[in-house]
């Protein structure tokens, strides 16, 4: 899709003077994070069926040349050209398969060639079969090709020595066909970064269980080890912590040296049974994010304590998945040696009318429902976002940028999508 405008650098609109001196604007939030992050150390050699989803940590390099010889583009015929008689007819003096070895042609003749096979000694083109009729051993070129017409040039693809893909790649199907097609069976990686899950919340209760009382139901357990695992990490701890201050203590400061991140949700705003920030300053935690201005999500925070990155998400789980998106992972692909760490977006137009309150710049979840006469994708969303509301998340796409300084957007404007 070819945007009619290219997006800036990551903007939230909302770093107006008196929300500043409270709240941190989002890209600054991310800034912050990512430069308590550097990549974690150890590497590990893996075959490339064991490497998808993990980072690249050194540069593949072609082992030889791609195509290591002159091959045939195609099934056809494989000829000099300038031996074609004003006849356009040949005899056929051999066949060439893929697999096999150089052969020579014959001065005068032509020879049967498959796609990939070498492409025989003295021939300069390669006619495709349906420009070719046959008869017998003889055959006739029914449209002149140009010379060098269906041969693959041996290293026009690559050349032995270069760099094929750099370090910090993502591993996905298209990049381990590089690796493959450079020749390689195994890759150096990363090492997984070590997460610690901190859930905290006295009305907790797993999944399953009957609920009583006051208790819900625990979304943010099985949500952030599913996307924590999605973006990578190995999750080496999970522990589960009432809204008590000397047990949460007890908690961060048993994993704080173990882990090379730990995620925490819950507890992190300003009410009397918000105790985790008074907590990481109790333990000399170094805090570079303290609150951002976004809807939701906007008492998140970001920390470093020893050797562990703290990411800090609000406790309900809409807000919880954002914040992770928009911050947590970024931060986590750093840790993982991503060389790129940032959240893809794109433009998109609205299909209604949005109203927003100025402020705070919102991530509205958003359904993909069609596009427009240029390409350009339509999305739906709510009138407004619920932080606790699990349905609209689970019907959403991604989320859109409302940015602190829009009071309305009319149908078909266009704001920037981040998909999930």
């Amino acid at each position: 899709m070819t945007l009619s405008a290219p997006i800036p650098a990551a903007a939230c609109g909302c770093d107006c003077p008196e929300l500043v001196a409270r709240l941190m604007p989002v890209d600054e939030a991310l800034a912050a994070g990512l430069a308590l992050a550097q990549p974690v150390d150890g590497r590990e050699e893996v075959c490339l069926r064991a490497a998808r989803g993990r980072v690249l940590a050194q540069p593949v390099t072609a082992r030889s040349d791609m195509p290591r010889f002159d091959n045939s583009g195609m099934d056809g015929y494989a000829l000099r050209l300038a031996d074609l008689p004003a006849s356009s007819a040949l005899p056929v003096s051999g066949v060439c398969a893929a697999g096999g070895g150089l052969a020579a042609l014959e001065p005068g003749t032509m020879m049967r060639i498959y796609t990939g096979a070498h492409v025989p000694r003295g021939a300069d083109t390669v006619v495709m079969q349906e420009h070719v009729e046959r008869s017998g051993d003889m055959a006739r070129i029914i449209h002149l090709p140009e010379a060098g017409s269906n041969i693959r040039r041996r290293g026009e693809d690559q050349r032995q020595g270069d760099e094929v893909l750099a370090a910090g790649h993502l591993l996905d199907a298209r990049k381990l066909a590089i690796c493959a097609g450079a020749g390689l069976g195994t890759v150096s990686v990363s090492r997984k970064p070590k997460i610690g899950l901190l859930l905290t919340g006295d009305e907790i209760c797993p999944a399953g269980q009957d609920v009583d009382g006051g208790e819900i139901w625990d979304v943010n357990t099985p949500m952030l080890t599913a996307l924590c695992e999605e973006a990578g990490a190995d999750i080496a701890a999970i522990r589960h912590v009432p809204d008590n201050p000397a047990e949460l203590h007890a908690a961060l400061a048993g994993i704080a040296d173990e882990m090379d991140m730990i995620v925490t949700s819950g507890g992190v705003s300003v009410g009397d049974r918000d105790h985790l920030k008074p907590v990481l300053t109790s333990l000399g935690a170094r805090i570079a994010v303290s609150g951002v201005a976004m809807k939701p999500g906007k008492p998140v925070t970001i920390s470093r304590l020893g050797g562990a990155v703290i990411v800090s998400l609000p406790g309900n789980p809409v807000s919880a998945f954002v914040t992770w998106h928009l911050l947590g992972r970024p931060i986590l692909g750093r840790l993982s040696g991503l060389a790129e760490a940032g959240t893809p977006r794109r433009l998109v137009r609205t299909r209604s009318r949005i109203v927003h309150k100025p402020g705070r710049c919102e991530y509205r979840p958003a359904s993909i429902v069609g596009t427009d006469e240029a390409g350009l994708e339509i999305v739906s969303c709510g009138a407004r976002t619920h932080s606790a509301r699990l349905s609209p998340l689970a019907q959403s796409d991604g989320v859109v940028l409302i940015t602190g300084d829009t009071a309305c957007v009319e149908a078909g404007g266009r704001l920037e999508f981040l998909p999930f």
